[in-house]
């Protein structure tokens, strides 16, 4: 785990930098501009913290607990100790960081345009690019978020996690493409690492099968907090083989005798699968 360092405190939210947004910094000192490449990020970055903010404040409200904010080389994430109760509290925890950031771009252009000073435009763009980005259908970004709440409609938790990831996993690819014809290097970093979370927002939603019912307007969560999962697939599953090996989510499944408990719980404030 990324060596971290706590900076500070917003709306009750502790505030935390890890190592790799340091290196971040000095690569924009060395490589772009010295002191002006580095205003650039903190600008930018402040932004992501505010976008961040928005989420861990929904969270909240709707009963999410929320151990803080960490900001990385990749920008930020509301570190949620629980997993939303309900597609819309999905959906609404989702939208609140592009929200902010929408809100702020205008602010920014609404400034710019009254004063005069070029800063206030170009806030108004970065925070214009952190929203369209963010709201981009590939999850774990909040625009896959919001489309796996929405593929709950119709699909099982499990496969619209699915979906949502082989979506995210083309967008995969095009950053690679992208990164190449562009030269950046955070983009050809950040396909991989989209890959490695899509693979683990399926494990994730495999474990948390049983959590939910469905009532035609996506998923509703029947517990909170640390999670049992009894595991099961169509032929009762196989001592040698994952619970979800031969099962399918096309549907909502049926309760089935073999059981295997799964329990997720916090560890410094990301959530953990543990076996027992």
């Amino acid at each position: 785990m990324f060596k971290r360092w706590r900076i500070g405190s917003l709306l009750g939210f502790p505030v935390e930098v890890n190592w790799t947004f340091l290196a971040l910094l000095a690569v924009m000192f060395i490589w772009y501009g010295g002191l002006i490449g580095v205003f650039l990020v903190l600008v930018a970055f402040a932004s992501v913290l505010l976008h961040e903010l928005g989420h861990a404040v929904v969270a909240r409200q709707l009963g999410v607990r929320v151990s803080g904010i960490e900001l990385s080389f990749f920008g930020g994430a509301a570190k949620m100790v629980e997993l939303p109760r309900s597609a819309n509290h999905e959906i609404a925890i989702a939208a609140a960081g592009p929200a902010v950031s929408l809100m702020l771009a205008g602010a920014g252009f609404g400034l710019g345009a009254v004063t005069g000073v070029f800063f206030f435009t170009l806030l108004g763009w970065i925070n214009v690019v952190i929203a369209a980005f963010n709201l981009l259908p590939a999850l774990p970004m909040d625009g896959g978020r919001i489309l796996r709440a929405l593929l709950t409609r119709k699909f099982h938790y499990v496969k619209a996690t699915d979906l949502s990831v082989q979506i995210a996993r083309y967008f995969a690819v095009g950053f690679v493409a992208l990164a190449l014809y562009l030269g950046s290097f955070q983009l050809l970093i950040l396909a991989p690492m989209l890959w490695f979370m899509g693979t683990q927002e399926r494990m994730i939603a495999r474990v948390m099968a049983d959590r939910y019912a469905y009532d035609g307007a996506g998923y509703t969560a029947r517990g909170h907090g640390d999670v049992e999962v009894m595991g099961r697939g169509r032929h009762g599953g196989r001592p040698h083989e994952p619970f979800w090996a031969d099962a399918r989510y096309d549907e909502p499944p049926q309760a089935t005798a073999r059981p295997r408990r799964v329990v997720i719980r916090q560890r410094n404030g990301r959530l953990v699968l543990e076996v027992e």
